[in-house]
């Protein structure tokens, strides 16, 4: 979503047209889910994925069209057909994919675009509906977003609105019909996460490879250490912020930690990991990995119960020490790895399996 906003803005500020596609319904077997984005600068490199590359080509000889036409458009792939391998693309995914197309031109910015990227810097979740199916007389037209702040002015406000509300607190997206007296609206009520704020203890070297792993995925990624030799911007380019903390203060010098926030801590330092254990196992971090052997944490654990801290049993469950998926991972680069796979594992809620073994559906989508 970041990436797709930056380069709306790039856009603009060139006075350059473009076309956003958005895949706003799917059936059966396909790579992306409502929600994916891919925006097609006039003249540009494109941005974003909407399938695993089987559908973009296709999609980039529609943008003139869409441009010159200068209203939205759906585009159906429907690849559940064997003919699909004569009359489209012989992709053999087995599912269908509805893509709405979006002309953007300079200056006109539609205002969602303005309350996601709200939503994105003050980290806060939202719902948007984009309508892509109308029938009849119903009062909207293809291509109309509803943002929840706005969603009262909509002809089908409250329904919409009770809607809205369910998903933002069940944290999915659905696909929704609304029959309204005069026809029929379908519309992706999307669910906008916030984003994942990653709070990195050490500043080290092993500290590297897991900020640049995080910043692929998107997230915003601080770096707290108390040595000014190593909490250097410059040593972390891809990193949110780098913070000079001191661990005599630690409850002022910490970033923010809450519910979107997971945590590392790579200090390679007892005393100071002790610190860090007493303040982050009561917060709202879903995540506390500390990295070192497992009786280490034990002994930890043990001294963190000399000073009367005693973390109940659900505090303890968020702790992940050894950190890291079991990959045999022995370098930097490969525990960087494991790490940042099994957080992204449990703020999804997922076991961290191999994917061969799983019976149920790879995505929960209705």
């Amino acid at each position: 979503m970041r990436e797709i906003l930056e380069a709306c803005e790039r856009a603009d500020r060139e006075r350059r047209a473009a076309v956003l596609a958005t895949v706003v319904k799917v059936a059966g077997s396909t790579y992306r889910k409502p929600g994916a984005r891919m925006l097609f600068p006039a003249g540009g490199e494109p941005v974003g994925m909407v399938s695993g590359g089987c559908l973009e080509a296709d999609l980039a000889v529609r943008v003139q069209a869409v441009l010159d036409a200068g209203e939205p458009r759906i585009v159906v792939y429907d690849m559940r057909s064997p003919d699909d391998l004569v009359w489209g693309l012989g992709l053999g995914c087995n599912g269908e994919v509805r893509v709405l197309l979006e002309p953007l031109l300079p200056g006109e910015h539609p205002a969602y675009l303005d309350f996601l990227r709200r939503c994105l810097r003050d980290r806060r979740a939202a719902v948007v509906a984009t309508i892509f199916a109308v029938e009849g007389q119903a009062g909207a037209r293809v291509g109309d977003r509803i943002t929840v702040d706005a969603v009262a002015h909509a002809p089908i406000g409250e329904r919409l609105a009770a809607d809205a509300k369910q998903l933002l607190n069940a944290r999915r997206s659905a696909v929704k019909e609304y029959r309204l007296p005069g026809g029929r609206v379908e519309a992706l009520l999307e669910y906008v996460a916030p984003t994942v704020s990653l709070v990195l203890f050490g500043a080290g070297a092993d500290a590297q490879p897991l900020v640049r792993f995080a910043a692929e995925l998107g997230w915003q990624v601080t770096v707290a250490d108390d040595r000014p030799a190593y909490a250097r911007a410059e040593r972390f380019p891809d990193a949110f912020q780098v913070r000079l903390i001191r661990y005599d203060r630690l409850a002022a010098d910490a970033p923010p930690i809450d519910e979107a926030t997971p945590v590392v801590v790579l200090t390679h330092h007892f005393l100071h990991d002790l610190d860090l254990m007493e303040l982050l196992l009561p917060s709202d971090a879903p995540y506390v990995g500390f990295l070192g052997p497992r009786r280490r944490t034990e002994t930890l654990l043990a001294e963190l119960a000399k000073r009367g801290v005693r973390p109940s049993a659900d505090r303890l469950a968020r702790l992940h020490a050894p950190v890291g998926l079991d990959i045999g991972g022995e370098s930097p680069q490969e525990i960087a790895l494991a790490a940042t796979a099994e957080i992204r594992a449990v703020l999804s809620g997922r076991p961290a399996g191999f994917l061969r073994t799983r019976r149920a559906a790879l995505h929960e989508w209705p």
